[in-house]
C-alpha cells in the first residue's frame, strides 16, 4: 500500500503544473549560443491535449525574447484525430474573453453548429514547425522561446467548470553571443 501511495504521489507531482497539456518536446537546429543573423528552426510537439470539462485546444502561441526578430510559421500544427476547422496562422488576436493572443497558431472551427471561437476537437499529437532570426545586436539580447498552450475556456468560446491554464513550456534560454571585433594595434604617429 506505501509502495502505490509513494507510486501516486510522484506521479501527481511530476505532472502537477499541468492541467491539460501533456508530453511537450521541442527540438532547435542548429543547438545555440547564437549570435546575431543566425536563423534557428523551431520544432515542437504536444504528445496530448487533455480535455478537462471538454475544454478544446484552439491555440499555440509564440513567446519570443527580444533578441529575435523575423518570426515565420513553417507547418501549421497538425494533430491526430477528428477536427473541423483550420490552423490560422495569426500575429494577435483578441479573444471573446479579453485574452490577447499571438503571434502563433490559433483554431478556427468550422463545424454546422459550431461556434468560431471553440477550439479543435483533436487530442493530439499536435505537431508544428517555425523559424526565428538572431536580430543584429550588439547587446547581449535575451533570446528566450517558450510556447503556450491555450484550451477554449481560457479564451471565451467556452465554459464548463474549471478551465486548463498550463504554464509555458520552455524550449530555449540564452543571450546574444556578441562577436567583438579583432582589430590590429593602432600605430601613433
Amino acid at each position: 500500500m506505501k509502495k502505490l501511495l509513494v507510486i501516486l504521489c510522484l506521479f501527481f507531482s511530476l505532472n502537477a503544473s499541468s492541467q491539460c497539456v501533456f508530453n511537450q518536446s521541442s527540438t532547435i537546429t542548429p543547438p545555440g549560443p547564437y549570435s546575431p543573423g543566425q536563423v534557428v528552426t523551431v520544432n515542437y510537439t504536444l504528445g496530448y491535449f487533455f480535455q478537462l470539462n471538454i475544454n478544446w485546444i484552439i491555440a499555440f502561441q509564440i513567446n519570443l525574447g527580444p533578441g529575435w526578430t523575423n518570426l515565420q510559421p513553417i507547418i501549421a500544427p497538425v494533430g491526430g484525430g477528428s477536427q473541423s476547422g483550420y490552423w490560422l496562422w495569426d500575429i494577435q488576436n483578441t479573444y471573446p474573453s479579453g485574452l490577447n493572443f499571438g503571434p502563433g497558431w490559433r483554431f478556427v472551427n468550422t463545424t454546422f453548429f459550431g461556434n468560431p471561437d471553440w477550439g479543435s476537437q483533436s487530442t493530439g499529437p499536435f505537431t508544428m514547425r517555425f523559424r526565428v532570426t538572431v536580430d543584429q545586436t550588439c547587446t547581449a539580447d535575451n533570446l528566450s522561446i517558450s510556447m503556450n498552450v491555450f484550451g477554449d475556456c481560457l479564451t471565451g468560446g467556452w465554459w464548463n467548470g474549471t478551465c486548463c491554464n498550463d504554464p509555458a513550456y520552455n524550449i530555449y534560454n540564452g543571450v546574444v553571443q556578441i562577436i567583438l571585433p579583432i582589430t590590429p594595434p593602432i600605430t601613433h604617429y
